[in-house]
Order: C-alpha cells, then structure tokens, then sequence
C-alpha cells in the first residue's frame, strides 16, 4: 500500500467540505419553504353572538403555514378517489372547487396570503345531490397553492354511526 501525499490529503479534505457545504445549502432550502399543515372538523357549526349567521354540516379546512416563506392559497378543492393509485397520480374520479369557502357573510378568502406561522380557514358545505355518500365515501379536501402544482391534501374521515362515546341521553 502507498502513502498519500500531501496533495491527496487536500482533496480529500476539499471533498468533504464541499460535501458538508452542499447538505447545509439544501438543507437551508428545504427549511426556507413554506410547508402548510391541513387540520379537518366535520360537522362543525358556527355559532355567533346575538342575532347573527349560523350555519351547521360545515366541513371547516384549517391550514397553517409552519415553514419560513409565504405563500398564496389559489383554490379550496374536493375530490373522490376510490383507489391509492389515484391518490397518488392525483386522478379524482369527481372533483370540485369550492368557489367561496369563507363564511356566509364575509368577502372572499381565495386567493389568500398566507404568511409563515399563520393560518387560513376554509368552510365547504357539502352538497347531498353531488355527493350523496358524504362522508362515508373516500373524499379528499384540499387546497392548491402558488408554490406548488400538487394541492395538499387531507382525507375526509367516515362517519361514524351512532352518537359520541360517553354521551348521555337527556
């Protein structure tokens, strides 16, 4: 076996702190993204003081951007997929946009600024005549953005029958 010479030393050495360089920059691109978290209520209901707008069945969408740059959310969508297959190549049997998904009342929320460790809330109010099996189907909620192509999903649970554990009857 050979001895390394003083330059092979050096290029090893270059080497690894090139390497060491390159996964702190992508790492720091990674970190500097935004990177939304998707929370789902269903059934929920909107109950305001006095005489004002309640609303009941809401499917309310809340996203939360937990990564370091902003982004723009571009459209509240639904889609039924009946297999992993179509969830993965995001190839909906049916698919919808929900066109105002703010509440009765306010302006527009879409398309919204959403800027780092804020939130958006989104309210879909499902249509029985489209979709009759709600929420016992496979239906996906989501919303596209202007950093992505791909929306960001969350599956919409199934109901479950009957009413909550440890409720009493009055």
């Amino acid at each position: 076996m050979g001895h390394i010479e003083a330059t092979g030393w050096i290029a090893i050495y270059a080497a690894v702190v090139s390497t060491c360089a390159f996964a702190l920059n992508f790492r720091t691109w990674i970190e500097n993204r935004p990177l939304l978290h998707l929370s789902l209520m269903v059934d929920g209901m909107i109950v305001s003081p006095g005489s004002g707008v309640e609303e009941k069945d809401l499917t309310i969408l809340t996203v939360t951007n937990r990564g370091r740059a902003p982004t723009m959310i571009t459209n509240m969508v639904i889609f039924e997929m009946n297999s992993w297959w179509q969830r993965i190549r995001i190839r909906p049997e049916k698919s919808f946009v929900v066109a105002n998904p703010q509440m009765a009342g306010y302006p527009p929320n879409v398309p919204g600024d959403l800027e780092p460790n804020k939130k958006w809330t989104g309210f879909a109010r499902p249509r029985r005549d489209l979709m009759p099996d709600w929420p016992n189907h496979r239906y996906w909620i989501g919303v596209y953005t202007s950093h992505r192509d791909r929306p960001y999903l969350i599956r919409l649970p199934k109901a479950k029958p009957g009413p909550p554990e440890n409720s009493k009857k009055v």
